[in-house]
């Protein structure tokens, strides 16, 4: 009886908002996404096979064939709620990298968010990508240089967002509590993130300055949190971002430096020894240059690099990890588009074998 009425409420709340009933009048969901077929070959391995972190030992095989469709992307956006001077917009996104199954992909949820504005101040609440380090490279590859200079994922987060505006030139502070995202290292059934008691603080403060036809965007920013048991972790980060967008040209880059960034996409994924109870200590940074060389086609070549602290690690951990990429897109349509990616990975490892290997990877996509 209980489930029946919590139903009915749910369908009268959701029936008055259709019917602009609450303040502010109907919601609209546009939906957008894209259709993605990767078809890839690796001379070696890559790790974890139909995208790359790093290169790894390629065991018996003579290369590796992977063809997929799982960044497939499909989401929703909405509006149509207000009060006041606020808009409210929302988000919800999902990829199909859930790493089961090649023909029968789990969803995953990207983005899940709402956000309150009023052009200038803006409250975002829900699970969206990392104040720190915003930029990405352009690849195909789907992990945009994680683990190879890019660091910033997403995660569960209530965060502020205020904007000054003078001229064409606006200044940004932008800061919020987010999940703390860890293991349970001591093996007691307590996450260590959440036994801390309290949240990752994560925060950015840029400007956006009209340069000519373009823009020059600068950031810096940060991350602090811990983890509580037997042994307690610190993670924190010092990042710089840089972008320089022109007609017809655009150069993106990151820096980063910190400790236990695993779940960062930092230090090569790898978070703290337990052995030595040593946060691991990396920095690292990447360079994207992308350019139009005509209507139809896109070109962007980029390096990225992140190198634990080898005092930090242990015998066969991930010592440094390098990647170099170049692609180009040619636009079919307005709506369809190809792809090619060469990338060249190398991969130390403390007191073993470097690993390497080139990889080729085409893409046929469809934007809506």
């Amino acid at each position: 009886m209980k489930i029946f009425k919590t139903t009915i409420l749910i369908t009268l709340m959701l029936s008055l908002t259709g019917l602009g009933l609450f303040a502010g009048g109907t919601i609209s969901a546009k939906p957008y996404g894209y259709v993605k077929l990767d078809a890839i070959y690796d001379t070696g391995l890559g790790h974890p096979g139909n995208y790359i972190f790093w290169a790894k030992d390629p065991g018996n095989s003579d290369g590796a064939f992977h063809l997929t469709a799982n960044q497939t992307r499909v989401g929703l956006n909405l509006k149509g709620i207000s009060f006041g001077n606020f808009n409210v917009t929302g988000k919800v996104e999902i990829d199909f990298h859930a790493g089961n199954s090649e023909n029968k992909a789990y969803n995953f949820m990207r983005h899940a968010f709402m956000k309150i504005s009023n052009g200038t101040f803006s409250v975002i609440a829900g699970q969206t990508s990392d104040i720190i380090s915003p930029l990405v490279p352009s690849t195909l590859n789907y992990t945009v240089a994680w683990a190879a200079g890019n660091i910033g994922y997403r995660r569960p987060q209530l965060a502020f967002k205020q904007e000054f505006k003078t001229g064409k030139n606006v200044f940004t502070i932008h800061a919020g509590i987010t999940r703390t995202i860890t293991a349970d290292y001591d093996g007691d059934g307590v996450n260590d993130g959440i036994a801390a008691g309290f949240p990752t603080v994560q925060a950015r403060i840029g400007g956006k300055f009209a340069l000519g036809s373009g823009s020059l965007q600068i950031g810096f920013s940060g991350h602090t949190g811990k983890s509580k048991g037997l042994v307690d972790y610190d993670s924190s980060s010092i990042n710089f971002d840089f972008l320089l967008v022109m007609k017809k040209f655009k150069l993106v880059a990151e820096y980063f430096t910190g400790k236990n960034l695993g779940i960062y996409l930092g230090g090569i994924i790898q978070n703290v020894n337990v052995a030595t109870t040593e946060e691991v200590n990396a920095k690292g940074f990447f360079v994207n240059v992308v350019a139009a060389l005509s209507k139809k086609v896109d070109v962007s070549v980029g390096y990225g690099m992140d190198d634990p602290d080898d005092a930090n690690l242990w015998d066969g951990a991930r010592a440094k990890n390098a990647a170099t990429f170049g692609n180009f897109i040619i636009k079919l349509s307005p709506s369809v588009k190809v792809g090619l990616e060469i990338s060249n990975w190398v991969t130390d490892y403390l007191n073993q074998d470097q690993q390497k290997t080139l990889r080729f990877q085409h893409s046929w996509i469809f934007t809506f």
